[in-house]
């Protein structure tokens, strides 16, 4: 079969909704885990860890989503397949889910270590925060941090807006189930 000839098959979609129905459950359950957490007033740095490895779990699936429609070998049978996916789930190139940025630090996180180890020298370094925006935030070089009164989330100093991850993360879900009662079918 030539590249050009590809085509996701009608017996091969429930591979596909699958998958992604594994990342995107894994998202929403974290979702869920985590507003347990507020609900419950759980907002003490005894659960910073589990609150930061939440919201880290939530990029690091977002980001292998954001593979199944930007694919990185970006040819052949892979161009056509992600294509497709877009198609089928309504994904256009201003999705939150494309950031490239937010995919290489999960990808490349050794590296990205290396090089956020190697950048700072002095200041203020936070190894793990989860609270409100505070006076010096702005001057205050973050490694993995949860800025709950704006819902942001930082990893090596980089800004994550979680609620419109969250708002595309769900929607894509609910097709995936519409998809899943429908006999796997696209």
């Amino acid at each position: 079969m030539k590249n050009s000839e590809f085509e996701i098959h009608p017996f091969n979609e429930v591979f596909y909704i699958e998958s992604l129905l594994n990342k995107t459950r894994s998202i929403l359950d974290d979702v869920e885990a985590l507003n347990d957490f507020w609900k419950n007033g759980n907002h003490d740095c005894q659960f910073d860890d589990v609150i930061l490895d939440m919201f880290q779990n939530i990029i690091l699936n977002a980001a292998g989503i954001s593979r199944f429609f930007w694919p990185s070998k970006n040819t052949g049978y892979h161009k056509i397949r992600a294509k497709k996916l877009r198609e089928v789930y309504s994904v256009s190139n201003s999705s939150v889910l494309k950031n490239r940025e937010m995919r290489n630090l999960i990808e490349h996180f050794d590296e990205k270590l290396d090089d956020f180890l190697k950048e700072f020298v002095a200041g203020k370094v936070m190894p793990k925060y989860v609270g409100p925006m505070f006076f010096s935030y702005k001057t205050t070089i973050f490694f993995r941090a949860f800025i709950f009164d704006k819902f942001i989330f930082k990893i090596f100093n980089v800004e994550y807006e979680i609620n419109p991850i969250i708002a595309e993360i769900k929607r894509i879900h609910e097709i995936l189930l519409l998809q899943l009662e429908n006999g796997g079918r696209f």
